[in-house]
C-alpha cells in the first residue's frame, strides 16, 4: 500500500522544499514534537535533507545537478513497499544520463544514506528517483494451489510486482519474449504461466505445443499435458510448419466470416506455442534449419496474435542472431543478464535510463525480471512463482485434458433381422437363475 507523505508543487519562499506529512496533517516550523515522526529509521538521513533547503543547497552542487538559483525542484515525496519515491523536475539543459548514469545514482545513495537509488524518466523535464531500503522480491513466492475456475487469458497470473500486486501476463493476443541467463528462472515463469491458463487446458479452450530441444529434460515431465510435444530440431520445425497451417485456415475462415479477432472455443482453442531455448533452432540448428526456424517463427509471429495463435519463446543470449524476429514480440520480460546491452537487446535502446536493469538482477533471486510491454514506455519489476518438481507433477495431475472416450466398436457381423425385442438373456437362454 502506498502512503503519501508530502505533496507540493512550488518552491516556498522560507526556503522549505519539502515538508513530510503525517495522517493528522503537515508538520511546520517551529511546530512541537518530532516533525519526522513516522517516516522509518532508514530514511531519516534522506528526509533530513530532503526537508531542509539549506542541505539541498549543498547536495544539488557537490553532485552536479544544480547550481546557485538553479536547484532541481523536487515535487512529491511517497513512501512505498520498497523504500520511498521522489518525483522531481530536472534543472533546464540537463539530460536524463545526468541523473542515471552510475555514478550519479551511487553518490545520490551515498548522500542520503539508504542502500540503492534508481532514477527513471516519467515524462519529459520529469523524474522519478526511488530510495530503495528494501528488496520486496528478495524472498521467492509459492505458486498458489490448483484452481477449479476459470482464467481470463489476457490476464494470466505468474508471480508477484514489486508493489506487491499480482503479476498478471496477457497470453491471448500476444507473444512473449523471455531472456535470461542460465539459472535465472526462465523455467519457473513458464511453469508459473502454464499454473495459470492450467484450468482453460483442462477445459479445452488452451492448446499447448511444446517444443523442449533439450530432449524433453525440461518438459517432460509435463507431456499430458501437450497437445504437441517435439524434442528434436526436425520435428519441432514440422510443429511450427502445421502452426502455420492451421493458422492460415483458421485466418481464411475469420475472414469470410468477417470476425476480426477470434474468441477461443472448444472447437477452436488458443493454440499456444511454447518454445524453450530457441537458440537449439535459430543459431545451433544446420543453416537450412535456421532459415525454416527463422520464416515460420516470422510468420507466426506477425499473423498469429488475431486469430489466437500465441507464441512464448524462451533464450539465454536475446542477440538478434539468437532470436531474429525478437520485434515483434510485444510483450518482453528480462530476467538476469550478463551485460547491459543484453539489457537493450531485450526492451529497446534506453531502457537502463527508463528503469530497466536486467543486468544488476543477483543470482540469488531467481524468477526477478523487469517486464516491458509495447505501448509504454514503464518497465514493472517482478518475480515469477517458484514451482518445485513436486508442484509441477500436482499441475500436470490437475489439468491434463481428460482423454476421450474411444468410440463403442460395432459388430460388423450382427443381422438386425434375428433381433428379438423380448429375448431376455440369462433366462430365455437357459442360463438365467432358473436354470
Amino acid at each position: 500500500m502506498v502512503t503519501t507523505i508530502v505533496a507540493l508543487s512550488t518552491v516556498i519562499a522560507a526556503g522549505v522544499l519539502l515538508w513530510w506529512r503525517h495522517l493528522d496533517g503537515v508538520i511546520y516550523p517551529g511546530q512541537q514534537g518530532d516533525p519526522l515522526e513516522g517516516v522509518p529509521a532508514d530514511l531519516r538521513t534522506a528526509a533530513l535533507i530532503l526537508t531542509d533547503a539549506r542541505h539541498l543547497s549543498l547536495m544539488w552542487p557537490v553532485l552536479g545537478l544544480g547550481s546557485e538559483g538553479n536547484w532541481p525542484n523536487v515535487l512529491s515525496a511517497e513512501l512505498i513497499e520498497s523504500g520511498a519515491a521522489i518525483d522531481v523536475q530536472m534543472v533546464g539543459g540537463q539530460k536524463l544520463s545526468d541523473w542515471t548514469n552510475d555514478e550519479t545514482t551511487d553518490a545520490l545513495a551515498q548522500y542520503l544514506g539508504v542502500p540503492k537509488v534508481l532514477v527513471s524518466q516519467t515524462s519529459p523535464g520529469f523524474l522519478r528517483v526511488e530510495l530503495r531500503t528494501f528488496d520486496t522480491l528478495a524472498a521467492s513466492v509459492t505458486a498458489p494451489g490448483v484452481a477449479s475456475t476459470g482464467v481470463d487469458l489476457e490476464a494470466v497470473p505468474v508471480g508477484i510486482r514489486e508493489d506487491g500486486r499480482t503479476w498478471l501476463l496477457r497470453v491471448l493476443y500476444a507473444h512473449i519474449l523471455l531472456a535470461g541467463a542460465m539459472g535465472s528462472g526462465k523455467g519457473s515463469v513458464l511453469w508459473s504461466l502454464i499454473n495459470g491458463v492450467g484450468p482453460a487446458i483442462k477445459a479445452g479452450f488452451v492448446d499447448v505445443w511444446m517444443a523442449d530441444p533439450k530432449g524433453g529434460m525440461e518438459f517432460g515431465r509435463g507431456e499430458r499435458l501437450w497437445i504437441r510435444f517435439e524434442t528434436t530440431a526436425d520435428g519441432i520445425l514440422a510443429m511450427l510448419t502445421e502452426a502455420v497451417s492451421v493458422m492460415d485456415e483458421r485466418a481464411a475462415r475469420l475472414r469470410a466470416a468477417g470476425v476480426r479477432k477470434h474468441v477461443p472455443t472448444i472447437d477452436e482453442p488458443l493454440i499456444l506455442i511454447v518454445i524453450d531455448e530457441a537458440a537449439a533452432l535459430s543459431s545451433y540448428a544446420t543453416r537450412e534449419q535456421q532459415e525454416q526456424f527463422r520464416q515460420l517463427t516470422g510468420l507466426l509471429l506477425s499473423k498469429g496474435r488475431a486469430v489466437g495463435v500465441s507464441v512464448i519463446a524462451a533464450l539465454q543470449d536475446p542477440s538478434k542472431e539468437t532470436m531474429p524476429n525478437r520485434q515483434l514480440f510485444p510483450v518482453r520480460v528480462g530476467l538476469r543478464l550478463d551485460e547491459p546491452t543484453q539489457t537493450a537487446m531485450v526492451h529497446g535502446q534506453g531502457a537502463k535510463d527508463r528503469g530497466a536493469l536486467c543486468h544488476e538482477i543477483p543470482d540469488t533471486t531467481p524468477g526477478v525480471g523487469y517486464v516491458g510491454e509495447d505501448g509504454t514506455t514503464e518497465f514493472v519489476r517482478v518475480r515469477a512463482f517458484w514451482i518445485s518438481d513436486d508442484q509441477a507433477d500436482a499441475i500436470v495431475d490437475a489439468y491434463a485434458p481428460i482423454p476421450m472416450a474411444p468410440p463403442a466398436t460395432v459388430d460388423d457381423d450382427f443381422d438386425p433381422s434375428t433381433f428379438d425385442p423380448d429375448h431376455i438373456p440369462g433366462e430365455d437362454d437357459g442360463q438365467g437363475w432358473a436354470a
